[in-house]
C-alpha cells in the first residue's frame, strides 16, 4: 500500500512530462524571440505621422509595421492617467522603432515615469516603478577596461662621454656603455595601476554615478562585484538600462 502511494506521483509526472516540456518554451526558443524583438527595435521606419490619435491606435500601428509583439500594462499606465484614449501626436522620418517608442511615451506627458523592456520576446510597456520591482542579474565584460598597463622601463639616456680615453699605448679608447642602455630603469615613472585597483575604481565609478542610493553599499538593494574580467550586477531594470552600453 505504501509502495503504491509512493510510485503514483512518479507515474503521474512521467505521464505529464511530455506535455509540460511541450508547453514550456526552450531556452533556444526564448533567445530567438528576444533577438527577433531586438531586431524589430532597430528597424528603421521611413515615416511616422500621428496627429492626436489614441495611444492604443499608435501602439497597434507599431505592431503592424514592425511585426513585434508589444504588450501594454494598461492597468499600470492608468494609475498615471495614461489611458488607451490618451491622444498622441508624432511626426518623425527615417528613425528606428526604438526612437519612436521613446518619443511616443514622452508624448503621453508621463514619459519619465514610463518605460519598456523585452521579456521572452515581448516588448512590455509599463511604469518604471513596476519594471524596477524585480532585481535582475547581468554580466558585463570589462576586461578591456581593467587590463593592467605594464610599467615598462624605458631606455636610459646616458650622456657619458663617448670619447673618453683609456690608458694604453694605442691612445684610442672605447667606452664600455652605449648611448641608450636598456639595463637601467627610469625611477621617475610611477608603478602602473594593478588590475584589482582598476576594477575597484570601476565599481566605485558605477555606484557613485548610476542611482547611488540603490546600491547595498549605500543602504539599497542592488549589488555589484568584479570577477575575472566581468562586472556582475544585480539591480532593477533601470540600472541595466543605464548600463546598456557598458562593457560593449
Amino acid at each position: 500500500m505504501i509502495r503504491t502511494a509512493a510510485v503514483a506521483p512518479i507515474l503521474a509526472l512521467a505521464v505529464l512530462a511530455p506535455f509540460l516540456l511541450a508547453a514550456a518554451p526552450t531556452t533556444q526558443d526564448t533567445q530567438k524571440a528576444e533577438v527577433s524583438a531586438k531586431l524589430a527595435l532597430t528597424r528603421k521606419l521611413p515615416e511616422v505621422k500621428f496627429s492626436a490619435i489614441p495611444l492604443t491606435d499608435a501602439i497597434d500601428y507599431l505592431r503592424d509595421v514592425s511585426g513585434a509583439n508589444i504588450h501594454v500594462n494598461w492597468r499600470a499606465l492608468e494609475l498615471l492617467n495614461v489611458t488607451r484614449q490618451t491622444p498622441v501626436s508624432l511626426k518623425l522620418s527615417d528613425v528606428t522603432m526604438r526612437r519612436v517608442m521613446k518619443s511616443l511615451l514622452d508624448e503621453t506627458g508621463s514619459g519619465e515615469l514610463l518605460t519598456w523592456y523585452i521579456e521572452e520576446g515581448v516588448i512590455e510597456i509599463t511604469t518604471r516603478e513596476i519594471a524596477d520591482q524585480q532585481l535582475i542579474t547581468k554580466v558585463y565584460p570589462v576586461e578591456d577596461l581593467v587590463v593592467e598597463v605594464p610599467n615598462f622601463a624605458g631606455p636610459t639616456f646616458n650622456l657619458q662621454s663617448q670619447t673618453g680615453q683609456t690608458s694604453g699605448a694605442g691612445g684610442g679608447g672605447s667606452s664600455s656603455s652605449n648611448l641608450f642602455s636598456d639595463s637601467g630603469t627610469n625611477s621617475s615613472l610611477e608603478p602602473g595601476t594593478t588590475k584589482g585597483g582598476r576594477a575597484d575604481s570601476l565599481v566605485k565609478l558605477i555606484t557613485d554615478t548610476v542611482q547611488p542610493g540603490i546600491w547595498r553599499e549605500n543602504g539599497g538593494t542592488a549589488a555589484i562585484r568584479y570577477f575575472n574580467g566581468h562586472i556582475i550586477v544585480t539591480a532593477p531594470r533601470s540600472v541595466h538600462e543605464a548600463l546598456s552600453g557598458f562593457g560593449r
